[in-house]
Parts: structure tokens; sequence; C-alpha cells
């Protein structure tokens, strides 16, 4: 199974794929002026170290020199690895020719909202499929 996430701001579109390898997902993210690997993380779930009965996540980030976009994939990786209670990779690529601030934090804003889908998504599937 695969899925597509668009989100809805009009000026830097971005764009949200996953597919399935078995129990693991595959996440990209990508958009702007011209996506790209900029960053890939890998975030796989494991026992809180504080308390084991909680769920957490270790992650590994590789990054393309000069490229930022590591903070993105490592949340994203992370926060759906939680999710899942399983392994979780992420590649992220989004080019803004001379972003300003302002835009990055609507990009951050927009990738934390795609991802916000996928998790409502991933639920809905673990209720459908629970019952």
């Amino acid at each position: 199974m695969s899925l597509r996430f668009i989100s809805d701001n009009q000026s830097i579109p971005l764009v949200l794929e996953v597919s399935w390898l078995g129990d693991d997902l595959n996440i990209s993210l990508s958009g702007g002026d011209r996506g790209h690997i900029g960053a890939v993380a890998l975030a796989q779930a494991r026992p809180g170290l504080a308390d084991s009965t909680e769920i957490r996540a270790s992650t590994s980030v590789i990054t393309v020199c000069g490229h930022k976009e590591d903070r993105i994939a490592c949340e994203i990786a992370e926060r759906v690895a939680v999710e899942i209670n399983g392994i979780v990779s992420v590649a992220c690529g989004i080019h803004v020719t001379d972003a300003t601030r302002d835009q990055i934090e609507s990009i951050l804003v927009s990738a934390r909202l795609l991802t916000d889908r996928l998790l409502q998504h991933i639920k809905t599937l673990h209720i459908s499929t629970s019952s």
C-alpha cells in the first residue's frame, strides 16, 4: 500500500509519499522549487529509558553537505516510528531559493500538518483492523 499527501500551502507545495515495506514505513517529503534528497533519517521504536512502558525512538540521520532538512526528516521519522512501534525511514528534500525565515517556518508547519494527516490515517487503519 502507498499513500500520497499534498500540503495546502500554495506558495511552497510539499508532497509526503508513504509506502509500507512489510511492517516498516518508507517516507519521502519533497517540494518547494525542486525536490531532492537533502537528508535521510532512520528511526526505530524502542522502550523508553526512564519508563520502559513508554514507546520512544532512536534515530540516525545522514545529511547532504549544505542541506538543512535533517530536522524535518528526524522529527517525522521519530513521530511515525513511535506511532507504529516500528521502523521508519524518511528521505527529505525541499528547495526554496533564498528562503526567508518565514518561508522556513511555513515549511516546518506544512511538514508537521502532513505528518499529522499521515498519523491520523494510520490510527484509522489500526482502528479498522482491530475491530
